[in-house]
């Protein structure tokens, strides 16, 4: 027998609008929409006082909770899947990379049965970080990890994923990058512009061959200069360019969220943790990419001072989006939901409230924060159980 769900009076966040409706998933979908939902059989949620809100999707994430998507381990995607939804994930690409050609094989090969795990938030497929990056704008990368575009190796690595690279990375200024974007593209990869010291007119080639989207926008990339725009410029500019936002406060500052903001619009920008697998636990420190990193703040840092990640989780940079960029949670539902989900390939059937749609959703208070989060119809996270009547 199919289990219902029946999430009760929570005020549902849909595009452009809030009513307070109930909602039934049956399974794993949403089947109706409406005032006064019979009760008879479904599990029902007291959402009284709850916003209700698709589900955030994570569509650059390395892990979290302590657990690590660079080490090659199915276990890990699995145990994070069942962590995370307590900060309101209900899907998330699997972000990672490698020190040579053979490694980051291996580590597709050994990451992808955990896409396959049907408890908790949905992995959708993987992000390939690198290592086609300029040497430039490495970050946190270990320069030795870094490698010349090669289309023979992109298509070693995706058949190792088992097909299930949807979104890369790359430096589209390289010798032999616009040939990866090509297969890319034609493989239904995103080819996405970070890492990066491409100039305008170097970002706009890339562009023109399939790059769609921006990896972290303003970080790892040539700043922005009055004789020279740099990629920034050239992906702000571009109306079918979608931009990713780390909002943390760290990675960038909220005046610079705000202005990406004003330019990219609702549409095109899509909010991102790059958490690294401190995220969550606590700890002021870890290695990453073969050195040390410590906590400073929302980051975790080299001891350079550089960069690697964010250890804010995606409720925290849910909530900065409505702060730093001054929108309401309306927009920065749709800039967690709806964009990553188009962006992932799945608008089709996440990122809306929709009869038809799967059923994941996260349920907050008047805060913002997560009380409840359903992934594919079932209570992944319950914050408060008393919110919750068993099927009669």
């Amino acid at each position: 027998m199919t289990a219902r769900l029946l999430i009760r009076s929570g005020t549902l966040v849909a595009p452009g609008e809030m009513q307070r409706l109930d909602l039934e998933a049956a399974g794993s979908q949403i089947v109706a929409i409406g005032p006064g939902l019979t009760e008879t059989g479904a599990t029902v949620l007291d959402a009284a006082g709850l916003k209700v809100l698709p589900g955030f999707i994570d569509v650059h994430v390395h892990g979290g909770g302590g657990h690590s998507f660079f080490g090659g381990d199915a276990r890990a995607v699995r145990d994070y899947s069942e962590w995370v939804p307590r900060h309101g994930v209900t899907s998330f690409l699997v972000s990672t990379a490698g020190r040579d050609a053979d490694e980051i094989a291996g580590r597709l090969v050994g990451l992808a049965p955990g896409l396959e795990h049907d408890a908790g938030a949905e992995p959708l497929g993987f992000h390939l970080e690198g290592p086609f990056i300029n040497p430039m704008r490495r970050g946190a990368f270990d320069a030795a990890s870094l490698r010349a575009p090669s289309t023979g190796e992109f298509l070693r690595w995706h058949e190792a994923a088992g097909g299930r690279i949807r979104q890369m990375t790359i430096a589209p200024e390289l010798p032999g990058a616009l040939e990866v974007i090509g297969s890319a593209v034609a493989e239904g990869v995103v080819p996405a512009m970070g890492h990066s010291d491409a100039t305008v007119a170097e970002a706009r080639v890339g562009f023109g061959a399939g790059v769609c989207h921006v990896t972290h926008l303003f970080n790892a990339m040539r700043p922005i200069h009055q004789r020279e725009g740099g990629a920034i410029a050239a992906a702000l500019l571009e109306p079918q360019v979608s931009c990713e936002l780390i909002c943390d406060g760290a990675h960038v500052a909220p005046e610079m969220l705000r202005l990406a903001y004003r330019l990219l619009g609702p549409e095109r920008a899509i909010v991102v943790t790059d958490n690294l697998p401190l995220a969550g636990t606590g700890e002021v420190s870890g290695r990453f990419a073969g050195g040390g990193i410590a906590v400073r703040g929302a980051a975790a840092v080299r001891p350079d001072g550089t960069i690697a990640g964010s250890v804010a989780t995606m409720d925290e940079h849910f909530r900065n989006a409505m702060r730093f960029m001054e929108i309401d949670v309306v927009t920065a539902a749709k800039l967690c939901s709806a964009n990553p989900a188009r962006l992932a390939g799945v608008a089709g059937r996440k990122g809306r409230i929709e009869p038809g749609f799967d059923a994941d959703l996260v349920l907050v208070d008047p805060g913002d924060r997560v009380v409840v989060t359903i992934c594919r119809g079932r209570v992944a996270f319950c914050a408060e159980p008393g919110r919750l009547s068993p099927a009669r």
